[in-house]
């Protein structure tokens, strides 16, 4: 083969050089060596973030994450890496906003007794310094409530995993809810409905953007035992009712196993068939309650 997948973090230049040469004569030109490129930085990629995982010590997980980190940056500050999706990395999340105005990239390191870091980054479409399209978050350490009603700034992220985005508008700002995973320790698992805006270009999460009854949230934490899973997900179509369809956030309504176990999350559990959901109603999210959220028959009118 000419082209072997790279399986090391250490480009060959001479080698792209050479190829760009290639592609030249042949009338690719240097779209063709971009996809060339991005290509081998994606197995690149996928091959350290397996290895991150491959050590039981939490310590070299660590040090592999770096490596994979340090990588990640080089490649992301590439001009041309904002519109290569990455898809083959399973274990990080690509997430493009829907006006494609910025995508987030968000993963976690697994260790030892149920605990779990968190780590990710802000990259921006075009335009400006290449360094300024890149903005890392920052799990903070000093043990955040993940109630605390406060919007919170990059470098004081609270740490998640996010696998959707939905956009709309609200006072004039672009606002950005975000769904997301978060595996807190041995014992209790969160999911996360999170409002991401920007303010004069700084990103801040947790907004306002909630009504009745939260809204006083920045942000709404549900909270649940790490023995079980809860689904939180957005429905672009969902059937409320004479076959109008209104997208909304659909989730299980959790509950304790008993009444003496409030407030202990680690004890609370998804209700059987029981979904409640939030519609954006006037710019804000609404709690609606006891939605159906069953697939509708498709033989029924």
């Amino acid at each position: 083969m000419l082209i072997q997948r790279i399986k090391d973090v250490k480009t060959n230049k001479k080698t792209l050089i050479a190829i760009a040469f290639l592609f030249a004569a042949s009338g690719l030109g240097a779209s063709g060596l971009d996809t060339l490129y991005f290509r081998n930085a994606e197995d690149s990629l996928v091959y350290l973030a397996d290895r991150i995982v491959e050590p039981h010590a939490d310590a070299l997980r660590l040090d592999n994450n770096k490596e994979f980190i340090s990588y990640l940056e080089e490649v992301m500050l590439n001009e041309h890496s904002f519109s290569y999706p990455f898809d083959s990395l399973q274990t990080v999340s690509f997430l493009y906003s829907p006006d494609k105005m910025f995508r987030i990239v968000t993963w976690y390191v697994p260790l030892s007794a149920g605990r779990f870091e968190y780590f990710g980054l802000i990259q921006r479409a075009g335009g400006g310094e290449i360094s300024d399209r890149l903005i890392w978050l920052e799990q903070h350490q000093g043990g955040i409530d993940l109630r605390e009603q406060s919007s919170l700034q990059a470098g004081e992220w609270l740490g998640a995993f996010y696998y959707d985005m939905i956009h709309h508008r609200h006072d004039g700002t672009d606002v950005y809810t975000l769904l997301a995973w978060k595996g807190k320790d041995r014992i209790s698992r969160i999911r996360l409905v999170e409002p991401l805006v920007f303010k004069e270009g700084v990103p801040l999460f947790g907004s306002k953007v909630f009504d009745r009854p939260f809204e006083d949230n920045y942000r709404i934490v549900f909270e649940y035992s790490a023995s079980v899973s809860m689904s939180l997900k957005y429905e672009k179509d969902l059937i409320v009712a004479d076959g109008v369809s209104i997208p909304m956030i659909v989730f299980d309504r959790l509950e304790p196993q008993s009444e003496s176990l409030k407030g202990h999350y680690q004890f609370y559990f998804p209700e059987v068939n029981i979904f409640d959901g939030l519609m954006l109603k006037e710019g804000k999210w609404l709690l609606v309650e006891d939605v159906d959220a069953r697939m509708p028959d498709p033989g029924s009118n």
